[in-house]
């Protein structure tokens, strides 16, 4: 979860007010701030996308600049450095709660290129904004010709790749375990490289609301939660819809990692559901188990035992508990991100007098930029929580 102010926990679930903020920027000068945004506009937080951020705004054909000025939204081909277009443009946005007080509570929630435009030369329709992560960039400068790479730092390699593509950007590493990178090879895709280097060593990469490059730990089923998601008043949970699947669940893992001078098999850690109230457990399915299905993943740069314990838990998150999702629709919360931990309650009887708590993983969302839009958030069922 991205940090927020104090007190934005109480306000999300009171009385609150909205106000949304979105800037355009360019070469780091602001070309225009507080663009107009109407109904409709949203962010979406996806953690299985190229870009964990994305933006589709709809804007009006012509932006206010004075009391009885204005200009287009879309760029003028005559105009040499237009408000608006996708010329290296981005936007800012910040996503603020009132408070009952008038606080403002601000987060942001946002840094994208602007990658398309789309609307009436004439104003007579508004105007369609997408806009993309910085992740964008990076995986957009593949590689002309196969890439190697090798060092004592996979967290430092992947800032080497990122800052070839953006030698100003910021990148933030927390993981807390790092591996050397004995030999990797890619032929073209340098965003893939980067994330085949963060698998090694448990983490994820991605840009984080403001545009600063996280390499951080992944998330793993032992994971504590950020949030709770409940039903009933002074809380979140408006509705949840439950659908259930067995497409691309894993429920062990297997990460082989080098082998040893002199022995004939690698390194080999295993991360396996056995959590007794997990949906997916792993075992006999004659004996109420889910069943058994393996991932088996080759990272040759791992040296010990715990790291590839370390990476087999972290990957057995991003797959377990897929045959149980929930899709939310709760009350928006700007701090989340994708990959979160959650405690989602439910009601399990008709008077919903008798709830169950369950651990959740966010995989995606979408953050409404106008008040009263839907925030349907979308969840992987890990395990019962335990009072």
């Amino acid at each position: 979860m991205w940090p927020v102010p104090d007190g934005y926990g109480e306000v999300v679930t009171g009385s609150n007010g909205l106000s949304v903020v979105v800037d355009v920027w360019k070469a780091g000068r602001r070309l225009y701030s507080n663009l107009p945004v109407a109904p409709g506009s949203t962010i979406t937080v996806d953690a299985n996308s190229t870009t964990r951020r994305s933006c589709n705004l709809t804007i009006p054909p012509f932006l206010p600049t004075g009391l009885y000025s204005e200009v287009p939204a879309l760029p003028d081909p005559l105009v040499q450095d237009p408000v608006l277009a996708t010329r290296g443009h981005e936007l800012r946005v910040k996503h603020s709660l009132i408070a009952s007080d008038g606080r403002p509570l601000a987060v942001p929630v946002g840094r994208f290129r602007v990658d398309n435009l789309d609307g009436s030369d004439l104003g007579r329709s508004e105007v369609s904004l997408v806009g993309a992560g910085r992740e964008a960039y990076v995986a957009d400068d593949t590689f002309a010709s196969p890439r190697n790479v090798t060092g004592p730092s996979a967290a430092a390699l992947i800032g080497v790749l990122i800052r070839e593509s953006l030698p100003q950007a910021v990148v933030m590493t927390t993981v807390t375990q790092d591996a050397p990178v004995q030999a990797v090879t890619e032929d073209s895709d340098r965003w893939g490289l980067i994330l085949t280097l963060a698998r090694s060593i448990g983490a994820q990469v991605y840009a984080d609301p403001m545009g600063q490059f996280v390499i951080t730990d992944a998330p793993t089923t032992s994971s504590p939660a950020v949030w709770t998601f409940a039903p009933g008043e002074g809380r979140t949970l408006l509705d949840s819809r439950r659908s259930e699947t067995r497409a691309g669940v894993v429920n062990q893992v297997v990460v082989q990692g080098s082998t040893p001078e002199g022995a004939t098999d690698p390194i080999t850690g295993i991360w396996r559901d056995e959590d007794p109230t997990s949906p997916t457990r792993w075992g006999d399915p004659d004996a109420g188990a889910w069943g058994k299905a393996t991932d088996i993943l080759s990272q040759p740069s791992l040296t010990t035992l715990s790291q590839c314990r370390a990476v087999a838990a972290a990957e057995g998150a991003k797959r377990a508990g897929a045959q149980a999702g929930l899709n939310l629709s709760a009350v928006p919360h700007a701090g989340l991100e994708a990959w979160d931990v959650v405690d989602v309650v439910v009601p399990t009887s008709v008077s919903g007098r008798t709830k169950t708590v369950r651990r959740h993983v966010i995989d995606s969302f979408t953050l409404p930029l106008t008040p009263g839009g839907d925030f349907p958030v979308s969840t992987r069922d890990l395990r019962a929580v335990v009072s």
